[in-house]
């Protein structure tokens, strides 16, 4: 039977996933801000387990299935996409802030059949479905979901949202009809604008041990969440020198260094020049200037330089370096014996824990 599950969660995990390029109008709602700002960066390992993943596709089918039951409903024009047969989408904010909603519903009996009303669908288990029954208010049940609804509301027009929610133990339902409020619209706006031009990451104001992270983020998520570690890859959204430009409609990033826009293909792969964000690394920032920035770790300094860049006398580290000295938990001893050897031979660092964790010599 192990085997069989193992099997199948490999199905899950095998599946292609397209990094994001916006930040979602579902996230928007979420208080943590520095979470916010460290997805939309892509400095949050995207490591998510075969059940998280189930768990998603398990609302997918409740919705098809709720859109299903409310066309059946005498009189009632219901949409899930539009002519091209695709989500209905919205963007703002030059194209950073993005969304797809679940639906639009007409014609609904006891309803204004003159206006439409936005459509949302939520799944829930038995001890949080009760307490949005105690509660009778979808927006005091859930902050992001209520976010969620009034962004969509308010960048489409509508009025009013059918909320529904699926009780995922029982089938049981709550619906409610929510009101668009536009003061809560223009907070969130003003919101998602803040965390899109933040050029440096919000400090974290929730404890270690706190069941957010304990729970809810996989171990790489938590320690580049903490700072403690880096993503293993580089890109342009983690780069000193790139900008978000508000002025577009297609999401468009700025390089400082080359004055350019930055494509979205480049805004995956960087490029040599790559300088980290220095609030990201887990180190002093003594000084920086227009190509290197200069740090101080239990008394060692290392500098952020670009590719191919050596110093006979220094710690130079490109940004590739600076993710495995980072993640290898900066072993000093271990680092003044590869800086020593490095910059004899003009190398470059590749690997470090394989080297610290079997006790290798040098």
């Amino acid at each position: 039977m192990n085997d069989i599950n193992n099997l199948l969660d490999d199905v899950e995990l095998n599946k292609k996933r397209h990094r994001r390029f916006y930040l979602g109008i579902s996230q928007v709602g979420n208080p943590n801000q520095r979470l916010l700002w460290m997805r939309w960066r892509w400095m949050m390992p995207d490591d998510m387990g075969a059940r998280v993943l189930r768990l998603l596709d398990l609302g997918n089918v409740v919705e098809d299935d709720l859109i299903k039951k409310l066309r059946e409903i005498p009189g009632a024009r219901i949409f899930d996409v539009n002519d091209n047969g695709e989500q209905f989408e919205t963007s703002a904010l030059g194209g950073h802030l993005k969304g797809h909603i679940d639906g639009i519903a007409k014609n609904l009996p006891g309803l204004d059949k003159d206006n439409p009303y936005l459509l949302e669908f939520k799944t829930a288990n038995d001890n949080r479905f009760n307490k949005l029954k105690d509660l009778d208010s979808y927006c005091a049940w859930s902050e992001e979901y209520a976010a969620q609804i009034h962004l969509y509301m308010g960048l489409f027009n509508f009025k009013h949202c059918i909320s529904i929610v699926y009780n995922k133990n029982n089938s049981d339902l709550y619906t409610e009809i929510i009101k668009f409020d536009k003061m809560l619209f223009d907070s969130l706006m003003e919101k998602a604008e803040n965390i899109l031009l933040a050029e440096t990451p919000p400090d974290n104001y929730i404890p270690e041990t706190d069941y957010r992270i304990k729970s809810y983020m996989t171990p790489g998520q938590r320690e580049s969440y903490l700072g403690r570690m880096l993503p293993a890859d580089i890109h342009c959204r983690s780069c000193r020198f790139a900008e978000v430009r508000l002025d577009g409609d297609d999401g468009d990033w700025h390089c400082k260094k080359h004055d350019r826009n930055i494509s979205k293909s480049r805004q995956t792969k960087g490029c040599r020049h790559h300088n980290y964000i220095p609030e990201l690394i887990p180190a002093h920032c003594m000084e920086k200037d227009d190509s290197i920035v200069i740090y101080e770790k239990d008394g060692m300094k290392f500098v952020n330089v670009p590719e191919g860049k050596h110093s006979k006398d220094q710690n130079f580290y490109s940004s590739r370096e600076l993710i495995e000295v980072i993640n290898s938990g900066f072993p000093k001893e271990a680092l003044e014996k590869y800086n020593k050897i490095k910059q004899l031979f003009d190398g470059t660092i590749k690997e470090i824990r394989p080297w610290v964790d079997s006790g290798a010599p040098f």
